[in-house]
């Protein structure tokens, strides 16, 4: 394994966060505990778990 873990993690966190303040900006949700603080962390969960299972790179 190399760094795909890692880096999963980090955009997932990332795409958490935007995502949680797109949500936010267009009024669908408003900013409270769970967009601020749990988004992120279901984004970095999902990006952990699609590092892992992607097969880019391998053959």
């Amino acid at each position: 394994m190399s760094g795909r873990p890692v880096l999963g993690s980090i955009s997932g966190l990332f795409l958490g966060l935007f995502v949680a303040v797109l949500l936010q900006q267009y009024g669908v949700r408003p900013l409270d505990t769970f967009s601020v603080i749990g988004l992120p962390i279901i984004g970095l969960v999902v990006g952990l778990v699609f590092s892992m299972w992607a097969p880019f790179g391998r053959r």
